[in-house]
């Protein structure tokens, strides 16, 4: 026996040495064909330590002298490792409950806390390998047969590789017949095969007085073609329609969901966990009735029992206020043909239905703005067609100078109602910006004639975030005060900050004021004395990024417009925001 071994020595070690070589390729190869796929990263890990551990291996039996025996002896004291790391890449691959993202705290202390620990007293005590000196062999390292701390490694070790060849055969046995069948099969045998070869060399030989290098590493040479065969034969960890589905499910932009016949979750994904805004762990066990309103859940019932399926089913999650989802799904059947629940697609769209209202608001303003304009210029197309027939009947009509001047102003009317409805149908084209609040004021009241009234500026050196078209809002709060403020005399533009952050524009007079049953009509559409849309317009434009305005004089003592600027939509000119920036 003595002379066997020594004849096979050379090439037992060489075994390790191949061995280290092939798993380390074979890792990387099965890595780079998904590295985002967990079981890819696991098996990287597996073979990397599985390396090491081997090249350890070869280095010791290479050894000559105690001391570099001792050393890797201890080092080689995490080989443990490879254990834990086969034992959780089976559990992965099979996708056994335990290998889920909420199990990850039993798997580290049932799994990788007893690995470091048996690790720990390996490298710092003798209590489970020690360095012997056997005659005609060399120095050997010799299990502490006695030890509690060996016996309970051991017991580690068998407990964790029966468990993980048992998942393996178990997850052979329920595979369709197939590709996935012929995968669990060679990942079987292939453990087999370790788990074989790691019995002989850790408990058969030396029961029998034999320490030689371990033939663990034969069976690791043996797992490694196997797997390199379902690799190239059967699509093993590359991307296929068998191999993919876990990684789709777990990285599609909408949100899914299984769930049982009773509607309690069996498994979601990370996209649905954000539009409910729970973790993923939160989602599984717990009823789908309690994320969606009774009424969705009730609707995706019906439709599953009769048609077996649904779509577009449009509902408000529970405690995800302004959010609306879109509800797709269809009934799961088992292997017998039997209902056994449903899956559930959600999709948040939220942006789409505010779109969706922004453009039917739009679209019922630029009609009324349609209906009420042609209406106005109707009017003063009637009007001066009347005072030019007049003038065409008698130029030297004595009021002809009269007419005249008539038929000039509405002309005049026409335009600004076309050049109004010119501006509105902009509303909302153009993106917002930062724009300059007291050079905007000023061009405002630049540009109207104001003979006999002060109009006093006093406003902050600030910028607000604010449509574009936000200078006509200015120029009309001017415009309407000085033309229907009753006689006013001054005019005074202020801003001071709230408590809350906001920032306020105060716009008022020393005029009529407005009363109280008009202070919200005034912002109606074809409420007012000229088109009727310059309030309800200036609230529009200023909505577009949050920005109120309300009426809050008394009326006998002025008119005072208000308007409230949001935290985060102004800033100093300096540039440093007083909140965040809504154009990022």
């Amino acid at each position: 026996m003595p002379d066997i071994l020594a004849a096979l020595f050379p090439a037992l070690v060489g075994f390790c040495i191949v061995s280290a070589f092939i798993t380390y390729g074979l890792g990387a190869y099965v890595f780079a064909q998904s590295p985002s796929s967990a079981v890819n990263r696991l098996f990287l890990v597996l073979t990397f330590s599985a390396t090491i551990w081997a090249l350890g291996e070869s280095l010791f039996w290479n050894s000559t002298d105690y001391d570099n025996c001792f050393l890797w002896v201890k080092a080689g004291s995490f080989w443990i490792f490879v254990v834990a790391f086969m034992v959780h890449f089976t559990l992965a691959f099979t996708d056994h409950p335990l290998a889920q993202e909420k199990k990850r705290g039993a798997l580290l202390t049932l799994l990788y806390l007893p690995a470091l620990l048996f690790a720990l007293i390996g490298l710092s005590t003798d209590l489970i390998y020690t360095v012997g000196l056997l005659p005609g062999a060399g120095y050997v390292y010799l299990p502490a047969s006695a030890s509690p701390a060996y016996l309970a490694e051991r017991a580690y070790v068998l407990l964790g590789l029966g468990s993980a060849a048992y998942v393996g055969i178990v997850s052979w046995q329920r595979a369709p017949a197939g590709r996935v069948r012929s995968q669990n099969r060679l990942i079987c045998i292939g453990i087999a095969t370790v788990i074989g070869f790691g019995v002989l060399s850790g408990e058969v030989l030396p029961a029998l007085g034999v320490y030689i290098v371990d033939l663990t590493f034969i069976g690791v040479v043996v797992f490694s073609f196997l797997i390199a065969h379902a690799v190239r034969r059967y699509g093993l960890f590359t991307l296929s329609p068998q191999t993919a589905v876990p990684e789709i499910i777990r990285t599609m932009p909408d949100g899914l969901i299984l769930a049982d016949r009773n509607g309690k979750i069996v498994m979601a994904n990370m996209s649905a966990a954000e539009v409910f805004g729970v973790g993923e762990a939160d989602l599984p066990g717990e009823p789908v009735g309690q994320f969606i309103p009774p009424a969705a859940c009730a609707a995706i019932g019906a439709a599953v029992a009769g048609r077996g399926r649904f779509s577009d089913l449009e509902a408000a999650p529970d405690g995800r206020e302004g959010m609306v989802v879109s509800l797709a799904g269809a009934s799961v059947r088992n292997p017998d043909g039997e209902p056994a629940g449903f899956v559930l697609i959600v999709r948040d769209i939220t942006d789409r239905k505010a779109a969706e209202t922004a453009l039917r608001t739009a679209n019922q303003k630029l009609s009324l703005l349609s209906q009420v304009t042609c209406h106005d210029i109707g009017n003063d197309v009637t009007g001066l067609a009347w005072y030019l027939g007049l003038l065409k009947e008698d130029r030297m009509h004595p009021d002809g100078e009269a007419y005249l001047d008539r038929s000039i102003r509405l002309a005049e009317n026409i335009r600004k109602h076309l050049e109004f409805a010119r501006e509105y149908q902009m509303f909302g084209v153009y993106q917002p910006d930062w724009q300059p609040l007291e050079p905007m004021i000023a061009r405002a009241a630049g540009g109207i004639p104001h003979p006999g009234v002060e109009i006093a500026v006093r406003v902050a050196p600030v910028e607000v975030y604010a449509d574009p078209l936000s200078p006509k809002v200015m120029h009309n709060l001017l415009e309407n005060a000085l033309r229907h403020g009753g006689g006013i005399t001054r005019l005074s533009i202020t801003t001071d900050e709230q408590a809350d952050g906001a920032l306020r524009v105060v716009f008022e007079d020393d005029g009529a004021g407005i009363r109280d049953d008009e202070k919200e009509k005034i912002f109606r559409c074809g409420y007012g004395k000229n088109t009727g849309f310059g309030l309800a317009f200036a609230r529009d434009i200023l909505s577009v990024t949050g920005i109120t305005i309300r009426e809050t004089g008394a009326a006998g003592r002025g008119a005072r417009f208000e308007i409230s600027v949001p935290a985060g939509t102004w800033r100093p000119v300096d540039g440093r925001e007083t909140g965040p920036n809504p154009g990022e």
